[in-house]
């Protein structure tokens, strides 16, 4: 008879181990992020993931709320957003989608630089002094926001910031570093912003979200009205307020030519717009 005993630590011991192991066979090593893709100047590339939610809400500055812990955002399925920090609205994409324009050349990990006379000039706004504070507070804005985005249910990216940030207090110029998980946005599709019509809807933030929204469908479906409400991050008191300005913004969209035509029935939302060149070899790519 074998009198040994079995040490039942030791046992523990080594099953843990091969839990660790095998743990370790399975992460996923997140490579650098190699380059940025680059566009022409007369658009803008913007991530899908920020087009398609209440990231960047179509609403006025003073509506802006605070979120004061990570809250789940409106958004697409296939997309998770999560946010903490005082609510971005489509200004703040403007001034975020314009550093990245300038840095689009450029490899990921090296500065920006403009003149806050320069950035307020692209945004065809003027160069005064609240113009510049205006500035001031939306940098702060982008640089403090804590934003978490899973894809697919299975990765997730979270960063402190858009972006960081020096200002050289007497010239007003910037130099500004782009946080690496933002970009990373980018390998998950992304769309080009027609950056004249997006200047024509300047201080239409709904119609601002809506062009976003819509640009990024090669051919955009019918959508419940609630659903728009909802990825808008509109806080309009009803539904029959948001129809009225959804009405509005839509108007607005096939003013500069981006729609054609659309239509509003049983608070479902239906519109015809022709897509651009590359939307449209995207949608002949599904017929053949």
């Amino acid at each position: 008879m074998n009198n040994t005993e079995i040490d039942p630590l030791a046992n523990l011991t080594e099953r843990f181990q091969t839990l660790v192991d095998r743990k370790k066979s399975k992460l996923k090593v997140v490579e650098p992020l190699r380059a940025m893709p680059s566009w022409p100047a007369t658009v803008r590339g913007t991530p899908n993931a920020c087009l398609r939610c209440a990231l960047f809400a179509g609403i006025q500055g003073n509506e802006r709320i605070a979120y004061k812990k990570r809250t789940l955002l409106a958004s697409v399925d296939g997309i998770e957003v999560r946010y903490l920090g005082v609510q971005l609205n489509q200004s703040d994409l403007d001034v975020w989608l314009q550093i990245v324009h300038l840095s689009r050349q450029q490899l990921p990990g090296f500065n920006v630089c403009f003149s806050a006379y320069a950035m307020l000039s692209a945004l065809a706004k003027g160069t005064g002094k609240s113009q510049h504070e205006w500035l001031k507070e939306s940098m702060a804005r982008l640089g403090g926001a804590f934003v978490e985005m899973t894809f697919q249910g299975r990765d997730t990216f979270g960063e402190k910031g858009f972006l960081r940030y020096y200002r050289d207090e007497t010239t007003q110029r910037y130099v500004v570093e782009l946080t690496e998980s933002m970009l990373r946005l980018f390998e998950n599709g992304y769309t080009y912003i027609e950056f004249e019509q997006r200047q024509k809807l300047r201080k239409q933030p709904l119609a601002l979200w809506l062009h976003g929204f819509l640009s990024s469908h090669a051919a955009p479906y019918p959508l419940k009205l609630q659903t728009l409400y909802n990825l808008s991050g509109s806080n309009t008191q009803n539904i029959r307020d948001f129809k009225l300005r959804m009405r509005r913004a839509l108007a607005a969209l096939v003013t500069i030519g981006m729609l054609e035509s659309f239509q509003i029935e049983n608070d479902i939302v239906k519109v015809k717009k022709q897509p651009t060149p590359s939307q449209k070899r995207h949608l002949d790519g599904k017929l053949n």
